[in-house]
């Protein structure tokens, strides 16, 4: 028996496609003959798994490879557990990584909108780019990704971080506007550029960045040059993934500090490395 699982796309279509049947069949340790009879809605009608993918192996393996993504698929690795690693290759939809569980979710494509959307643990690597809204909360929600990290080695667009509670953010490119809006907790950064109003409405936190936003709320308040301690342990953590933070000088920790936001109440930071 092999230690992979292989799910492979089939077949052609316009229509969107809910992956949270992957979720229903690791939970249920499914066969393969079994997971081809789970049934889901695509467009008006109710279709049977094995008419779209081919599937082989157990649902119980560790290791789990999805082939042929495309950005039809939303939510790909919802709530993905601890022990699981899903590899998929191609680009996915909506809320990939939606309520990541403690899992390992690798993505050699792109990402639409809300990925990891509400995740609690885990690691979400994205080898493309990510969509508007990466780690924030679902539609309507207050909460936003609690927990684990998010690695992107392409750009983020906008609203990454919005409402984020905890974890880890990182993007080796570039991040749209409203990085770390109504942020709560958390950190987020980047090698790359940051667009207008990065840190809007947020309480606490981090936003860790190479230069300044493209334009900076005037409600944040210059705090000087630091050196803060603490930026040798998240150095630490961030040079622990293969990418380029992995460049980053482990004892770097010089800043300029901007606090924010105080238009309410805020004790947030925005941190500029100036050393």
């Amino acid at each position: 028996m092999t230690n992979i699982t292989t799910i492979t796309f089939n077949n052609s279509t316009n229509l969107r496609i809910d992956m949270r049947w992957v979720s229903s069949a690791i939970n249920n340790a499914c066969s393969a003959e079994k997971a081809k009879k789970i049934t889901i809605p695509v467009g008006n009608k109710t279709t049977e798994i094995g008419e779209l993918f081919d599937i082989t192996g157990d649902f119980s393996n560790s290791d789990i490879v999805l082939n042929n993504a495309s950005e039809k698929f939303d939510y790909i690795g919802y709530q993905l557990p601890i022990s699981k690693r899903l590899t998929v290759e191609g680009d996915c939809g909506h809320y990939a990584g939606a309520e990541l569980a403690g899992g390992k979710l690798i993505i050699n494509g792109n990402t639409s909108d809300f990925s990891a959307c509400a995740m609690h643990s885990g690691v979400l690597e994205v080898k493309g780019n990510s969509g508007n809204y990466t780690g924030s909360a679902y539609a309507g929600h207050k909460k936003g990704m609690s927990g684990g990290t998010v690695l992107v080695h392409g750009s983020a667009e906008d609203f990454t971080g919005d409402l984020m509670r905890r974890g880890i953010i990182m993007v080796v490119g570039n991040i749209g506007s409203y990085c770390g809006s109504r942020m709560i907790a958390g950190t987020i950064t980047t090698l790359g550029t940051v667009g207008n109003h990065a840190g809007s409405g947020m309480r606490r936190g981090t936003l860790l960045f190479s230069e300044l936003p493209s334009e900076m709320n005037s409600t944040f308040i210059n705090c000087g040059r630091h050196n803060l301690g603490y930026l040798t342990l998240l150095l630490h953590e961030l040079r622990t993934y293969d990418s380029e933070f992995k460049s980053l000088h482990s004892m770097r920790r010089r800043v300029q500090r901007y606090m924010g936001d105080p238009s309410v109440g805020g004790l947030g930071e925005i941190l500029i490395w100036i050393g």
